[in-house]
């Protein structure tokens, strides 16, 4: 069964020996693996049963590394560097030849960002590279925000987890594309939101369709939980008398047999409180998981796309 530590020496050693370690980062827990090490890149994949075909990002101590990674870094990504890093922003960028196109899921660019959290700096700074950490669980299940979230994902493994305590801000980075001739673009929905990077941009990002360009978090079902689950807008009230049917408000909870929780009804602490509030839920084996659609707007961008991702809308 996976094991907690605290000890940065012992978690430097296993990654530099090209074993996977559970990492911290503000967003969610990844599983992480030495970037230049081919073999320990193929480990993530097969442990997550990740497609090949979905590319990692490569997370680094300092914005200086950039170039080691990166053929090119316009202007542009230097003021978002400047701006959000460390922080919950990835950047696309052209890469270079001598990175592994096994990171890259074949393609030309890479994907980097510098962490926030205080343990994954630490070891980062300690590792002195760069490394690969998708988000710690199964393909397409609900993403860790805890070492328990980890523990439960991986119970028949021998992983070792760094841990650093919840993730403060609990969904995946905003990733931000910066490739040649084409326009910025947001892959994807973030809470640090388009209009913050467009601020230090000074111009408009470009969205949809990026051409060829595979970022992570795309799949149309994604940050699933096992039971089915559906949104609604409209509260189907026979099902509040259900005993096996659970809840999952965002501030305007009304009373249910079956068991709820309420989020409430500001965006950041939402998203804080997300992927645990479905691991709970799920944890119960219930036959339906009922959640609240929460508002529109810009702040909720990207609540919106992780739920529509978990689930569908309510007949």
């Amino acid at each position: 069964m996976p094991t907690l530590t605290t000890d940065l020496d012992l978690a430097c050693a296993r990654l530099k020996a090209g074993e996977l370690l559970a990492l911290p980062t503000e967003t969610v827990y990844g599983l992480a693996a030495d970037a230049r090490n081919e073999a320990a890149v193929a480990k993530v994949f097969a442990l997550k049963g990740r497609p090949s075909s979905n590319p990692l990002i490569v997370h680094l101590a300092h914005a200086s590394q950039t170039g080691d990674w990166a053929a090119e870094v316009p202007a542009a990504a230097q003021r978002l560097m400047d701006a959000f890093w460390p922080g919950p922003l990835t950047l696309v960028l052209p890469a270079r030849g001598d990175v592994s196109r096994a990171v890259t899921a074949g393609q030309n660019s890479v994907a980097l960002r510098v962490p926030a959290h205080p343990l994954a700096r630490q070891l980062l700074e300690r590792f002195g590279s760069g490394l690969v950490a998708p988000s710690a669980n199964r393909y397409m299940s609900i993403s860790p925000t805890s070492p328990a979230h980890v523990m439960q994902q991986f119970a028949d493994s021998d992983l070792l987890i760094l841990d650093g305590g919840p993730c403060a801000v609990g969904l995946e980075s905003t990733i931000v594309g910066l490739l040649p001739g084409e326009p910025a673009r947001l892959l994807r929905e973030g809470m640090l939101s388009a209009s913050q990077i467009e601020a230090v941009l000074g111009e408009p990002l470009a969205r949809g369709e990026a051409g060829e360009l595979r970022v992570p978090g795309q799949h149309h079902r994604h940050y699933a939980p096992g039971t089915p689950t559906q949104r609604f807008q409209q509260v189907p009230t026979m099902a509040l008398q259900d005993p096996r049917c659970a809840w999952l408000w965002c501030g305007a909870a009304q009373p249910s047999v079956g068991p709820a929780l309420d989020l409430g009804a500001d965006p950041e602490r939402y998203a804080q409180g997300l992927y645990a509030a479905l691991y709970e839920l799920d944890n119960l084996g219930l036959d339906r998981l009922l959640i609240q659609t929460p508002p529109p707007g810009e702040a909720w961008a990207a609540v919106h796309d992780r739920l529509a991702r978990a689930s569908r809308p309510l007949d």
